[in-house]
């Protein structure tokens, strides 16, 4: 696979076929994200689709970028903003949607026991309902789409404190919730 930076210097100056592999490589990721924003897929797909448009009208004015997933991100989110249709976890079908994502697992994982798997999966959802939509959208960007801090406090429009912030409160969260859920989970599978 070729250097993104690269791919974006080649789309830059008017290569089709580069912009195609960076809407290739990113497709996943950005759909995944944006699925945390807006719960509805058409609407991501087709806010996908023009942040693609946008920059391939804009290309001529476009610089040298250093993290194209981060831009992408960034674009993406600024794209359903303008769209009217951000409202970040709003329903239960996006808390369910962020746990198919990180419910996903490996092949040594995939032979723990159905009930097993059902009760982590609970026990993660119930947990990540504790959090705020800010926390569980942080919480994403930082780990799921990998975006550092200072990246996250951009695409989220905060500064880099209250990314920090929302961590380490997420963190505390987290850690009580599954403290308490596991110890309840334990008693009712060794029952």
């Amino acid at each position: 696979m070729e250097d993104n930076s690269k791919l974006w210097q080649d789309f830059v100056v008017g290569d089709q076929s580069a912009l195609e592999q960076i809407y290739n490589s990113h497709f996943d990721a950005l759909a995944s994200y944006g699925l945390r924003i807006v719960a509805d897929a058409g609407l991501v797909e087709d806010a996908i689709q023009d942040v693609f448009l946008n920059l391939w009208r804009r290309r001529r004015y476009l610089g040298k970028v250093e993290n194209v997933r981060f831009y992408l991100c960034k674009a993406l989110r600024n794209q359903l903003n303008r769209n009217n249709r951000y409202e970040p976890f709003h329903t239960t079908d996006d808390i369910d949607g962020f746990l198919d994502y990180l419910s996903t697992v490996s092949c040594e994982q995939e032979s723990i026991g159905v009930e097993t798997r059902q009760a982590l999966i609970q026990t993660i959802q119930i947990a990540l309902a504790e959090l705020s939509n800010r926390q569980r959208e942080v919480v994403h960007l930082r780990f799921y789409q990998g975006l550092s801090l200072d990246q996250a406090a951009l695409v989220m429009n905060v500064q880099k404190q209250v990314v920090k912030n929302l961590l380490t409160q997420s963190y505390a969260r987290l850690r009580a919730s599954l403290r308490t859920l596991v110890s309840v989970l334990v008693m009712l599978l060794f029952q």
